[in-house]
């Protein structure tokens, strides 16, 4: 009981199922956070994996994740829950610091870490790919520089971008407070740049057009209409006009190109701080440099996170990712993140069978979680 350490979760990990990983079974499989609870109440439901704090983009403090976490242990004694917020191991710090104010728990320390794959064969953009590492040492001197320094890095990054949106559109008044509204993360250079930075200015420059003295702020709309913006191919700001006019009962007039072309212009800038395949940008994290350098680390092994998050561009592409997995991470990449329960739309019912096949091939275990944002850890959202 207590912290979980490597050799331990490498171990433990093997008597996990899928109902280990769920609250419960859906009542609409395309709505998150619909579950039943039936797990919980039966207390199959013992493991979760993925959990994100206020020292990222989750709304949970640490005595809040660990009581949330001896609350579910009275249920059954074995339950195992990780800390794992983006590209920082603060809150793991604070558990370290807390736990023993908290009996027969079980905590393995971990981070989730954000890199970019530009090296697959045959790639034409950038993809995101999420490492989760487990069983760390959070006070290791090594992995707190270098997540310092990218941070560091990506902030200035942003805080640079917003200088230039504000030189091209001076009449808006682009701030990072602004910004972070809908990525929390940005402000703490833990998060991409143009991705939240596409949502913001998109939204504002929208919002401003149509309601330019509007009691609400542009984030709103995305964060109520969220399920609009998934697995589409339409343009960022015409989905968003959708979410908009949801969100204020009535269908609004056609978007004038002068307004679409200042969304472009903006576009032109924010995707300028954004790697690109055969140039990689200092802020961020390489996916093979990032999986060999913790390979390195003292203690930690690690998984794939959410694999269909990171959309295939070829049939062969999950075999492509763990390969390069494998041959950087050796025998710390060992996980991939099999039952993640916050998957929306069909997407990864498409690629369930590759992924499989691929974690297969090169031996990965399987792990799983929520990816939970919110108070409590048996859902994902921290907002309905």
């Amino acid at each position: 009981m207590g912290i979980v350490s490597e050799k331990d979760f490498i171990s433990g990990i093997k008597s996990f199922t899928e109902k280990s990983f769920k609250p419960g079974e859906r009542n609409n499989p395309s709505i998150l956070d619909s579950h039943d609870f039936r797990y919980v109440e039966s207390g199959e439901f013992c493991a979760n994996l993925h959990i994100h704090t206020e020292y990222s983009d989750g709304a949970m403090n640490i005595n809040e994740f660990l009581e949330n976490v001896q609350n579910l242990t009275k249920r059954n004694p074995k339950f195992l829950a990780a800390i794992t917020d983006h590209d920082t191991v603060d809150g793991a710090k604070e558990i370290v610091k807390k736990i023993n104010n908290y009996k027969n728990i079980n905590i393995c320390t971990g981070l989730e870490i954000s890199t970019i794959g530009i090296n697959f064969p045959n790639q034409t953009k950038p993809c995101q790919i999420h490492l989760l590492v487990y069983g760390i040492d959070p006070f290791d001197k090594t992995l707190n520089s270098f997540l310092k320094e990218k941070r560091d890095l990506k902030l200035e990054l942003a805080k640079k971008t917003i200088e230039k949106l504000n030189s091209a559109l001076p009449d808006y008044n682009f701030n990072i407070e602004e910004a972070s509204q809908c990525h929390i993360m940005i402000k703490k250079g833990q998060d991409e740049v143009a991705h939240p930075l596409k949502k913001y200015t998109a939204g504002k420059i929208l919002l401003n057009y149509y309601f330019p003295n509007a009691d609400f702020s542009y984030d709103i709309p995305i964060k109520k209409f969220k399920h609009l913006f998934k697995n589409t191919n339409e343009p960022y700001y015409k989905i968003y006009k959708k979410a908009l006019e949801l969100y204020i009962g009535h269908e609004l007039p056609q978007i004038p190109q002068k307004i679409e072309e200042k969304i472009q212009i903006a576009r032109e800038i924010y995707m300028q701080s954004h790697p690109t395949i055969g140039k990689m940008l200092e802020p961020f994290s390489s996916f093979e440099d990032t999986v060999e350098f913790v390979s390195n680390l003292n203690s930690g092994v690690m998984s794939i996170a959410h694999p269909a998050r990171t959309k295939a561009y070829c049939p062969e592409f999950y075999t492509y990712l763990f390969e390069h997995f494998k041959k950087y991470g050796k025998d710390k990449a060992l996980f991939y993140e099999k039952y993640y329960q916050s998957y929306e739309g069909d997407y990864y019912l498409k690629w369930k069978s590759k992924i499989e096949e691929a974690a297969k091939k090169f031996n990965l275990q399987s792990t799983g979680g929520l990816d939970s944002h919110g108070k409590n850890i048996i859902t994902r959202c921290p907002y309905s």
